[in-house]
This record gives structure tokens, C-alpha cells and sequence, in this order.
């Protein structure tokens, strides 16, 4: 699992998200339409230690562990699908 907290040059844009969730998939197709880059993990398609992780760095940012969770140069966390306000973090 690629991990949102490392140090990449430019903008880094990981999302949290489920195989099934409609709004999950939205958010990936908005991400891809914007020609942005970004990391993601199927939480629900891990297992065992990489699932807990996943979980773990999840919960650190909203206790709720909400999907999909999309996170921003690891300094910005929106929740849920909101392109606008992905539009503006993003400076697009």
C-alpha cells in the first residue's frame, strides 16, 4: 500500500476507498478528469496487517474512518464526494 505520508516532489494526493462505493468512484473519476495524480488503496480489498494500517492512518485523520477520504499534501483531508471543494484544494 503506497503511503500518503511520504515525501514526493509536487502536490501528493492519496484517496482512501472502497471497491463498491459509488461516491468512491466518482471522486477517482473527478481526480482523473482534473489530469491530477494520485495514489489510492481499496480498503476493502486489503488484508490482515496492510487492512489495520490502512485503518489506522484512516482513523488518525477523522476517528470515523468516513469514505472516501481524500488526502492533500498530507495537510488536507475532505470527506465524502465534494468536487468543489477537491476543485479548490487543488488550485483547479
Amino acid at each position: 500500500m503506497p503511503d500518503p505520508t511520504e515525501e514526493k516532489t509536487g502536490e501528493s494526493v492519496f484517496l482512501f476507498a472502497l471497491s463498491t462505493c459509488g461516491m468512491c468512484r466518482k471522486v477517482k473519476k473527478l481526480l482523473g478528469d482534473l489530469g491530477v495524480e494520485f495514489d489510492f488503496v481499496d480498503v476493502d480489498l486489503l488484508e490482515g496487517a496492510e487492512k489495520e494500517a490502512a485503518k489506522k492512518k484512516m482513523r488518525a485523520w477523522d476517528p470515523r474512518s468516513p469514505f472516501p477520504m481524500l488526502i492533500i499534501n498530507d495537510s488536507k483531508c475532505i470527506v465524502g464526494d465534494e468536487p468543489e471543494l477537491i476543485k479548490k484544494a487543488l488550485g483547479k
